[in-house]
């Protein structure tokens, strides 16, 4: 007899195609939603092709003037940060690890609240993700801020 430590792990897969097509019919039926992985099925890179600009003088995005400051824009999966060393910085909201749109900035570094992935100023992969976040172009008029995506 084998012990708990013994037993063979399977992923979800292997355990599907063991339980055969009717077993898993009938699973999907009664757990559907239940047999999600870690991986953000919704997540989507940002759209491409244009320009994104962002005015400091509003209320919605004076927190940039801050160093520290950032501003999170999930309609175009974004974030645009005030770094201190490399001034302004757009990443993707979508982490590099698993794809959660949950990538904020907090001292120095952008931080996927998910799993906790560090990511430097730039970007790139400090912890736990082995990518980089993808960044974006970012040019300054004034208090103009403009994210080419």
């Amino acid at each position: 007899m084998q012990t708990e430590n013994q037993l063979e792990k399977i992923n979800r897969l292997e355990f599907l195609k063991k339980l055969g097509l009717s077993g898993a019919s009938l699973m999907a039926v009664y757990c559907g939603v239940t047999m999600t992985s870690c991986k953000n099925a919704d997540a989507t890179t940002a759209l491409t092709g244009g320009t994104v600009s962002y005015d400091m003088n509003t209320t919605s995005f004076s927190k940039l003037l801050t160093k520290g400051g950032y501003y999170v824009d999930s309609a175009n999966n974004l974030v645009i940060a005030n770094t201190s060393d490399n001034g302004y910085v757009a990443v993707t909201l979508v982490c590099s690890h698993e794809g959660q749109r949950q990538i904020q900035y907090s001292t120095n570094k952008f931080i996927c609240t998910a799993h906790g992935a560090t990511f430097d100023n730039k970007g790139n992969a400090l912890s736990v993700a082995s990518r980089a976040l993808t960044t974006y172009k970012l040019t300054q008029t004034g208090n103009i801020l403009s994210v080419v995506i």
